[in-house]
């Protein structure tokens, strides 16, 4: 199965909406060496493509991960799910690929993805977890990410990230109660259910996948425990 990555979003920020700077120079190497290289050693030809916009770290970026395919964005105006979408966009057509490992730059990996616990076919599409409790059970959410992708989903993908601004989110966490309606097969790298943000002290926000690695863990619990979410209710 010849994989390919996209790393998308912001590589460096002055603060990000918590108030702290994210400058992904200090986190590459987990990328390298967790995604990228396995990703070679597997397929010395596979692509690596970055979805994001100019910053004072982007050419160090690109000098540390070796041969990738920039596609630079305008970050005025721009959006996570705008961002994904171009980079899809450009994916899409090219042939030296099976499926596609999307990432971000702040994430900091716990394990190799040739450790991952999936099987990965031209039509899976996987999200990292569930989300915890009632979010999954309330409103199908799942964590935003990470995702893997098999080549002939991408299109059914894509249209779920419209089905998801139509509904006026921001974010990706409502991708799997879209994508339910138009495809089957829809899996998970992590078993059990997890908060996306790596932040706070619950034990939902240490997940065995990644952490945030500009966000250090606090000592105190996230502030929405046990609220009720403004989403759509799962039947």
């Amino acid at each position: 199965m010849r994989l390919s990555v996209l790393i998308r979003g912001n590589n460096y920020i002055e603060k990000d909406r918590f108030g702290l700077p994210m400058d992904a120079r200090k986190n590459i190497d987990s990328i390298i060496e967790n995604i990228v290289a396995p990703v070679r050693e597997s397929n010395p030809d596979a692509k690596i493509y970055l979805a994001t916009y100019d910053s004072p770290a982007l050419a160090e970026l690109q000098d540390k991960l070796g041969p990738c395919e920039l596609i630079k964005l305008d970050a005025q105006g721009s959006s996570q799910i705008e961002t994904y979408k171009e980079g899809l966009k450009h994916v899409f057509a090219q042939d030296e690929y099976d499926a596609l490992a999307v990432i971000r730059f702040d994430l900091q990996f716990r394990k190799k993805i040739t450790d991952w616990n999936v099987d990965i076919s031209r039509d899976s599409i996987y999200f990292p977890f569930k989300e915890y409790k009632s979010y999954w059970r309330d409103h199908w959410r799942v964590g935003d990410a990470v995702h893997v992708i098999g080549k002939s989903a991408i299109s059914h993908f894509y249209n779920a990230m419209i089905m998801n601004q139509l509904s006026g989110r921001a974010h990706l966490h409502l991708m799997y109660y879209f994508l339910r309606t138009m495809h089957a097969n829809l899996r998970f790298i992590e078993d059990g259910y997890f908060d996306s943000n790596t932040l706070f002290a619950n034990p939902e926000c240490d997940n065995p996948l990644y952490k945030i690695f500009n966000r250090p863990r606090l000592t105190t619990p996230s502030p929405s425990m046990g609220m009720q979410l403004g989403e759509i209710q799962a039947e």
